[in-house]
């Protein structure tokens, strides 16, 4: 059994700061030490740089100064769960107004996050989706959201097509998905409808029927967004419930 869960084996000091603050924000358990040192056998996994010499290469991961720590967190998170050759790579969704983001493989999930707007999820799911593709090319690759909140639901669905985006997507039925609350229960809510079947996508789902609390949440929604500094009135609501605009032209005129 292994007494770390992770080695920070490096000389590189830029190296050992980074991957020190992304394993603390992980909360693992983890040594600091030197490349050859003994401890590194008794890790699950070793982080090391490029220049570093290490005979642990099984267990290794191997990262530059300028290492992107989305790409490194699910390395480190993949290598600690034997995730070698996983069969899915699922990213669930839990719309609200803080999103809910998580990428599950095989199960397991190695990556949460909480972004704001449907824009940065849309932007989110590119980049995992890359990430996705590069660490587990042979893996099914799907995204799941919740159906929890149709206003939502629908601001992203835009989004993501508007995008660009060419994803396979089930929508998720969310009865139980909630967690209690707190300040990571839309993440935990996101892994659970990264685990639940959904159904297709129509047409009908992109639609938002102006009711006077979807323009309350809206108009709720895009001063938070903005920080004060647009004030959405009733029939700009209205207009970007019936597609006339669209959230991100708002928030860029704003």
């Amino acid at each position: 059994m292994p007494k770390w869960e992770a080695a920070v084996a490096t000389e590189n000091p830029k190296i050992l700061y980074r991957i020190v603050q992304l394993l603390k924000e992980l909360e693992m358990k983890f040594v600091i030490c030197s490349p050859v040192d003994h401890r590194c056998e008794h890790a699950h996994v070793v982080i090391s740089g490029p220049d570093d010499k290490s005979e642990h290469n099984l267990e290794r991961v191997e990262v530059t100064e300028d290492f992107d720590p989305d790409l490194v967190r699910i390395k480190i998170m993949s290598k600690l769960y034997d995730l070698l050759n996983p069969s899915k790579a699922i990213i669930g969704i839990d719309p609200g107004m803080t999103f809910g983001v998580a990428l599950v493989i095989d199960g397991v999930p190695v990556y949460t996050r909480s972004p704001t707007s449907p824009e940065t999820v849309a932007n989110l799911t590119r980049t995992l989706l890359e990430h996705a593709n590069t660490l587990f090319p042979t893996s099914q690759k799907l995204v799941r959201i919740g159906t929890g909140s149709r206003l939502y639901c629908a601001l992203l669905l835009r989004s993501l097509k508007n995008s660009g985006l060419n994803l396979s997507i089930e929508l998720v039925n969310e009865h139980r998905t909630t967690t209690v609350g707190g300040a990571k229960s839309n993440e935990s809510s996101a892994i659970l409808i990264a685990g639940r079947s959904g159904r297709t996508v129509s047409a009908s789902d992109f639609s938002i029927e102006p009711k006077e609390g979807y323009v309350r949440s809206l108009k709720r929604y895009v001063n938070r967004l903005t920080r004060g500094k647009k004030v959405l009135t009733s029939n700009e609501a209205r207009e970007l419930m019936v597609g006339k605009s669209t959230l991100e032209d708002i928030i860029a005129d704003s």
